[in-house]
């Protein structure tokens, strides 16, 4: 399943039905290689039916592109897991959706050096902080607490900040020594044969 992929591409010939030679051009893969398409059929696994699928005999891996799966109004779906095919007129909720690329030509491209000021689709899109960038803007924000720094990216209160969500796994040594309280010292010496009380933090 590629995404950058323009086209269903394969090397395994038994895996298609109908095949037709064709003189399909020239392919470009990685590290300065490439292949001939030399042919094209039809490519199923009983319910759902891939057309115009390639054949490149140099090619070293089956590739199915996610741009031609959308094209039969299919849509995909991927996890840390899998990835999901669903069946078609499958719509998901705007308020689920974090981040959206559109689509240029058969590639999905989004820009993410340009912070999205135009629309509020497109303002939400969330990054997950690690944990230097954490402290590092716990710290810039004046050691406010992780809740607080959360509140205020996710309310649009504070600017130039592209990251969502801060997390800390450990607690900050430097809120801990500000919180700290010092217990009172009361104490009784003797200078010269007078007695002193002295009283300090």
């Amino acid at each position: 399943m590629d995404s950058g992929a323009s086209r269903h591409m394969t090397s395994t010939l038994h895996l298609l039905k109908d095949v037709k030679s064709i003189q399909g051009g020239y392919v470009g893969f990685a590290r300065n290689q490439g292949g001939q398409i030399v042919g094209e059929g039809r490519l199923t696994n009983g319910k759902v039916i891939f057309d115009k699928v390639n054949y490149i005999s140099e090619l070293e891996n089956n590739i199915l592109s996610i741009s031609k799966i959308c094209d039969k109004s299919f849509s995909t779906h991927f996890t840390d897991k899998e990835c999901l095919i669903l069946k078609h007129g499958f719509k998901i909720p705007d308020d689920r959706i974090l981040m959206r690329a559109p689509r240029e030509n058969d590639l999905y491209v989004r820009n993410l050096s340009i912070a999205s000021t135009s629309s509020s689709s497109t303002q939400c899109f969330i990054l997950r902080a690690s944990e230097w960038e954490s402290v590092l803007w716990h710290r810039r924000m004046g050691h406010i607490s992780v809740r607080k720094m959360n509140h205020l990216v996710h309310n649009n209160l504070v600017e130039g900040v592209n990251l969502r969500i801060f997390q800390l796994n450990e607690e900050c040594l430097d809120c801990k020594k500000g919180k700290k309280r010092r217990n009172l010292i009361r104490g009784m010496s003797e200078v010269k044969g007078k007695t002193l009380w002295s009283c300090g933090y």
